[in-house]
């Protein structure tokens, strides 16, 4: 009787186990929803609509910015701020411009070019080590930066 219930016990341990369920929907946050399954490599995300409500709420609240970081390659005042300004910008944008956002700031009398959608300190800062040598006078600041724009390969 003692080795039946240990065969009973044996085989019950070598079913294969399907795995939970868990859905989410993050569509409006750039995140298209997708289908997995354990068998064949699928997710489906889903969720209530009220949390989509409550991002698109949150976005429009805050402009669709949040809190972050900022590179600032120039900084000036003056007959002449606003050209250099724009030529600082198209000089980054020409270099670096693949990936990185550039904007022109104007809080009288200065101008400013903060370049860069940062979400830590810390990448602000490799990005800041990137560029000191074509902008070697260069700071990292705090802004609210925009969302990052995401894409997701759907129907993989």
């Amino acid at each position: 009787m003692e080795k039946l219930y240990i065969l009973f016990i044996f085989s019950l341990l070598s079913i294969p186990v399907n795995a939970q369920y868990q859905t989410f929907k993050i569509e409006d946050s750039g995140i298209t929803a997708g289908f997995k399954s354990h068998n064949d490599g699928k997710i489906l995300i889903s969720q209530d609509e009220k949390i989509l409500q409550i991002v698109k709420r949150h976005k429009e609240i805050n402009n669709n910015k949040f809190p972050g970081w900022r590179v600032q390659i120039y900084f000036g005042s003056g007959q002449k701020a606003m050209i250099e300004a724009q030529n600082t910008k198209s000089r980054f944008l020409t270099k670096y411009g693949e990936g990185y956002s550039a904007y022109i700031i104007y809080d009288s009398p200065f101008y400013k070019i903060r370049v860069g959608d940062f979400r830590t300190r810390a990448e602000a800062l490799y990005f800041k080590d990137q560029i000191k040598f074509v902008f070697p006078d260069t700071w990292i600041v705090q802004e609210r930066i925009n969302y990052p724009i995401t894409t997701l390969n759907s129907g993989e």
